[in-house]
């Protein structure tokens, strides 16, 4: 039976990930769930965006979704290894900020400056990141910025305005890490704000191409004959 492969965030930032997925397998179908019922996960306590995360991939695995997409990296630190525990025979893939990749490409002396949420600068497996990359990741918690991009797609100076306050004290900075999918919207900003002369990362592609192999290795990949892609858009809302 044809099975699509289930992605969920809170909102419009997981559709970067979705479209990293998209693009790498172009014989799959997916399934995207908006939880704005939710948004923002990264403001909230690690027990409720864990009730969120349980209830959006239930929802997706309930929809016959082969494999899980956490969209999200707040939720991927906060639930993923429980909703993989709780799922065991299903293939689930996170969203981690792109650390690693960002370091092993720093100049001498250089340093990146990581945008996260709240929760996820208070979770222990961002902590565990930080602490191998020998001091050259300064994280910076921006707890309102999800949000206001959800809320401000269209406002580009008011987001601009914003985001030049908060690289103030980093202008020296030789890279910046996009730790939450959301910030990608606001990636061409970062770029004018450092006049070009910054290096950005995210996660997506990295979470697309960890589905890919999982997919291989489980027997799960989708074959062009099997029958023509679709893609669905679902979203809950706050009553």
């Amino acid at each position: 039976m044809y099975r699509p492969i289930g992605v969920f965030d809170s909102g419009v930032g997981g559709l970067n990930v979705l479209k990293s997925c998209t693009e790498l397998l172009p014989n799959e179908s997916f399934i995207y769930l908006a939880d704005k019922a939710n948004m923002p996960y990264g403001n909230k306590h690690k027990d409720e965006i864990a009730i969120a995360a349980f209830d959006a991939a239930n929802t997706l695995f309930s929809l016959n979704c082969k494999a899980l997409v956490i969209a999200c990296n707040t939720a991927t630190v906060t639930a993923a290894e429980r909703i993989r525990m709780l799922y065991s025979t299903r293939v689930v893939v996170g969203l981690e900020p792109a650390i690693r990749p960002c370091v092993k490409e720093l100049g001498r002396g250089g340093y990146a400056v990581a945008l996260v949420t709240k929760a996820t600068f208070m979770s222990e497996r961002f902590r565990i990141l930080l602490d191998s990359c020998d001091r050259k990741v300064v994280p910076l918690a921006v707890p309102e910025l999800a949000k206001l991009i959800e809320d401000n797609l269209g406002d580009r100076a008011r987001l601009s305005k914003y985001m030049q306050c908060v690289f103030n004290d980093y202008m020296d900075a030789e890279a910046v890490i996009l730790g939450c999918s959301h910030y990608s919207y606001i990636a061409d900003i970062i770029r004018d704000i450092y006049g070009g002369n910054i290096k950005i990362y995210d996660g997506a592609d990295g979470a697309a191409r960890r589905l890919k192999y999982c997919l291989e290795i489980a027997g799960l990949s989708a074959q062009k004959s099997e029958q023509e892609r679709t893609i669905r858009f679902l979203s809950t809302y706050k009553l």
